[in-house]
């Protein structure tokens, strides 16, 4: 009877076992030869794990802001213009004839007319004080007169013909032809062109005001 040892062949198992073959010929410690089994294919090499490629990121270009505009610089004349106030304007009314340029102011009634012959009259009357009747303004209104109104031209003296004392705001406190002051200005109230024209006594009284109010003898 043939033994274990004999019936087992380790060509014939060679085939189904790719690993170590250890043939035990007695369980009873009877030492067992390795029999190393051929491989019939080299076993292929593992392959490396490939790392995964990183997905590219889409990178938002980043946005340059446009470069602001710079103002033009603004000319001195018009800074000035926005800084320096502009001064108020007088009323229309307030708006003296002629040139104005002596600081003489000549007061009339509104509705009162003046004839050439009053007008030359006049003339001669600033002239007997050194004073050219062109320089001098002329400003015709209604009562009351506004003296606060009237201190806006800067008069140095105001010569009223035709118009009472209490035609002016606040109310002048002397008579015709007397010389007086409100504030700065010097005031002399006397009757309308009309009355000089035609009566000699008031062109006198007129005349001697004047003359003491321009320091002339």
């Amino acid at each position: 009877m043939n033994t274990m040892e004999g019936r087992i062949n380790p060509e014939n198992w060679k085939d189904i076992f790719s690993d170590t073959l250890y043939i035990i010929t007695d369980p009873n410690g009877v030492t067992a030869a390795p029999v190393e089994a051929t491989i019939q294919a080299a076993a292929e090499p593992i392959k490396a794990a490939e790392t995964p490629k990183p997905t590219p990121v889409a990178t938002a270009t980043p946005t340059i802001p446009k470069t602001p505009s710079i103002p033009s610089t603004p000319s001195l004349a018009s800074v000035k213009e926005q800084v320096a106030p502009k001064a108020p304007e007088m009323p229309a009314r307030l708006k003296p004839a002629g040139k104005y340029s002596n600081g003489i102011l000549i007061l009339m009634h509104a509705s009162y007319t003046m004839t050439a012959a009053q007008q030359e009259m006049l003339g001669k009357i600033v002239k007997a004080v050194q004073l050219d009747y062109n320089d001098c303004g002329v400003l015709q209104l209604t009562a009351p007169v506004s003296l606060k109104e009237i201190e806006g031209l800067k008069p140095r003296i105001i010569l009223s013909f035709g118009l009472p004392t209490d035609a002016f705001e606040p109310r002048l406190t002397k008579d015709l032809y007397a010389i007086q002051k409100h504030n700065s200005t010097i005031i002399l109230l006397a009757d309308s062109l009309a009355k000089l024209e035609t009566t000699v006594a008031l062109k006198s009284s007129l005349w001697n005001a004047m003359k003491e109010m321009f320091g002339m003898k």
